[in-house]
């Protein structure tokens, strides 16, 4: 087997492997999402920070002052 015959096998290989861990992982996800005893994300209105509200305190950084030559 030379390696223009193993390369197009490889590649078929590695899209099923990675088409199957997307259907495992897809269906895992929407298992726990339809779950309601899993706690909320931070990150959800609904969690326990309320969203990205503990983000408010955050201020932008200042622009950059140079001096002028």
């Amino acid at each position: 087997m030379d390696f223009a015959s193993i390369v197009p096998v490889l590649f078929m290989f590695t899209l099923l492997f990675v088409i199957v861990f997307a259907l495992i992982n897809k269906k895992a996800v929407q298992a726990r999402a339809a779950d309601p005893n899993v706690p909320k994300s931070a990150l959800a209105k609904d969690g326990p920070q309320g969203g990205v509200a503990f983000l408010k305190g955050h201020q932008e950084p200042r622009e950059l002052v140079t001096a002028k030559r």
